[in-house]
């Protein structure tokens, strides 16, 4: 939090939700004037990759001590940090988009997003709707730049297991991992429908994100999935005769 002292950023609170040494998470609020900040920040080191992984790259590993998804609270963003102290670099991760993913999974971090952050100070990993910010200690005020943009509303292509139309409401369940971008969307988020590829739609109208349910699913023999259950209404609709290229960057289909 030093990093954000330095760009005259005021912590004006600051409380570990379980007490004692436990830092994850902890309530943190941020004042500059009238602009305030208020998180629920986890934080890590950041790693060597781990075992079954090739190349250099790193990834900071959510291990918790409390059990079940990262925390979310009311009027807080969950935002995940990650401390290279080699490079003086800070890593941050939206909280919201790697709720779910196990309670010791890991956040991976490109080796050349930490040397550019070290070089040029300031660097976003992406994609959009999985990205990284990394800033060296001194600029802490493009990380809560980052942060705020965080809050905007999203808009992004679901790839179905299933779906469920009917007049102005739509019922879509996605694989929260396979669909990437599905995790990323929030209630009053928006998003289409597209095919597996991610290259055309399933269907022209723009949904907005009523409720979200995530699942559990077991099959014998497999290790468990989550699901992603959207209840939407119509919001809009795509107009667009260029479905690949209105498709480019919403979807995991890398753009070509």
């Amino acid at each position: 939090m030093a990093s954000f002292e330095k760009a005259k950023w005021q912590i004006v609170a600051r409380e570990s939700i379980f007490g004692g040494n436990s830092v994850n998470p902890t309530r943190v609020d941020l004042a500059r004037g009238k602009q305030r900040f208020a998180l629920l920040a986890y934080a890590w080191k950041v790693t060597g990759e781990g075992r079954g992984r090739s190349g250099n790259n790193y990834r900071i590993q959510t291990t918790r001590s409390h059990e079940g998804d990262l925390l979310m609270e009311s009027g807080r963003q969950t935002v995940g940090f990650g401390l290279d102290a080699d490079r003086e670099v800070i890593v941050a991760f939206d909280g919201w988009t790697k709720r779910a993913t196990g309670r010791s999974s890991s956040v991976h971090i490109e080796r050349a997003t930490l040397d550019a952050a070290a070089t040029d100070g300031y660097v976003e990993q992406e994609p959009r709707w999985d990205s990284r910010a990394a800033v060296t200690y001194g600029h802490g005020e493009e990380l809560l730049a980052w942060i705020s943009n965080q809050s905007a509303t999203r808009m992004a292509a679901v790839q179905p297991l299933h779906c469920q139309i009917s007049e102005d409401r739509a019922k879509v369940i996605a694989d929260l991992w396979n669909s990437a971008p599905a995790a990323w969307l929030r209630r009053g988020d928006r998003l289409v429908l597209a095919n597996r590829e991610g290259s055309a739609l399933l269907d022209r109208a723009v949904w907005q994100v009523l409720d979200i349910e995530v699942r559990t699913v077991t099959k014998e023999g497999r290790n468990p999935r989550r699901t992603v259950t959207f209840t939407c209404r119509r919001y809009g609709r795509v107009t667009t005769d260029h479905e690949a290229t209105f498709l480019a960057g919403l979807t995991k289909r890398a753009t070509t």
